[in-house]
């Protein structure tokens, strides 16, 4: 076994990376890289747990068998991100070395899904940018595609996503411009500004089972508001327990190094090798990454997203468009509101369409997270969806 040395210099870009990268362009890539949980039919426990768990949402309509049944579509049916866990929407080959950063998903969604579906996934990848830019000298820009199909070979879901990849600070040449929000460390709260939180919390508003109809939204209505945070360690874990696949444990881990002995981060306090997502709850990680501290997920941000417009929607509403792009970090002690704003109605096809953009903002005053979503609403006036 080859045990990468503590003090190694982090890998850079080169022109031959992006070169072999770029070979790889429209070549359709194994996707049971860690586990083969794809090929498995979704259990109620799948969509449970990603819904409370992962998301934090607890509207039945995702985990009450009873309340499915009675509802729009006539059983449990998963939230319209649930397939971040049967697929992760990463598609970032080559560039060996190079940390990844998540930037974003737009996903386009046909049909619902249920449990007892076995959803496979093919990805390829569709585009390599180089770029440049205020917090890195030098970065690529990985933009993928996944295809999700049920049992019955149906097309279900398609997500194209975006992969910053930027060098480890120990290159040198790593991400910049976040000194000072290291300096100042973790956000700190009052019992005050904690209530409020809570308050906001229990003041959450789900559309539920009362239909929202097309034909009485008007553009310019505000969504009802959806607080996140202040975002914990439990959360981050909490997120990790609610996926179908995760990062391999144990033996299973250094098994993974020797197939890819260029993705570890070994710690210069402790010696320990680990994989560098570790990042997402070690401080000491986030910063060789390139991050102030500990940092969430992206893919929690897209979930809160979709959670404010399901919430709005209500369950006979479906989301068959939901744009996602990630900015700022969201750190441990940040919390996030999520909000949006009805921009456009559109009738396509008899049936009536609402265009929202949303955003989620922090205390700071910084939005980290920006996206539309294109919603189908019932009608009393337009013929019924299909």
């Amino acid at each position: 076994m080859t045990t990468p040395p503590t003090q190694r210099r982090a890998a850079d870009i080169t022109d031959e990376m992006l070169e072999h990268a770029r070979s790889l362009i429209g070549v359709w890539l194994r996707r049971d890289v860690h586990w083969p949980s794809y090929a498995e039919d979704i259990a109620p426990i799948d969509i449970r747990r990603w819904a409370m768990y992962s998301i934090g949402d607890d509207n039945p309509l995702w985990s009450d068998e009873e309340y499915g049944r009675r509802s729009y579509w006539g059983s449990v049916i998963a939230p319209p991100t649930f397939l971040y866990t049967v697929d992760s929407t990463i598609v970032a080959p080559g560039l060996r070395g190079i940390q990844w950063i998540y930037g974003g998903t737009r996903w386009r969604n046909f049909l619902p899904v249920r449990v007892g579906d076995r959803i496979t996934a093919r990805a390829r990848l569709t585009d390599v940018v180089e770029r440049s830019g205020s917090r890195a000298r030098r970065l690529v820009v990985q933009t993928g595609e996944v295809l999700y199909h049920n049992q019955r070979g149906e097309l279900v879901s398609r997500a194209e996503a975006d992969v910053l990849r930027i060098p480890r600070k120990t290159s040198g040449k790593g991400m910049v411009g976040f000194e000072q929000r290291q300096a100042d460390g973790r956000w700190k709260w009052t019992p005050e500004q904690i209530e409020e939180i809570r308050k906001a919390y229990l003041a959450e508003e789900r559309r539920g089972a009362e239909p929202r109809y097309w034909d009485d939204v008007t553009v310019g209505q505000v969504l009802p508001t959806v607080v996140k945070g202040p975002l914990t360690l439990v959360d981050i874990m909490a997120f990790y327990v609610g996926r179908r696949n995760t990062y391999p444990p144990l033996k299973l881990a250094f098994q993974e190094r020797e197939r890819h002995p260029a993705n570890v981060y070994v710690s210069p306090s402790t010696g320990i090798p680990v994989h560098p997502a570790a990042g997402h709850f070690d401080d000491e990680i986030a910063h060789e990454i390139g991050m102030p501290g500990a940092y969430d997920q992206g893919w929690m941000r897209a979930n809160w997203i979709g959670h404010l417009v399901t919430n709005w929607c209500g369950d006979s509403g479906w989301v068959a468009e939901l744009d996602v792009r990630l900015h700022q970090p969201n750190l441990v002690g940040d919390t996030t509101w999520c909000a949006g704003e009805v921009k456009a109605k559109s009738e396509v096809d008899g049936e009536g369409y609402v265009e929202i953009e949303c955003w989620g903002e922090t205390q700071r005053g910084e939005r980290n997270v920006t996206g539309r979503a294109l919603v189908r609403l019932p009608s009393r006036t337009l013929r019924e969806p299909r």
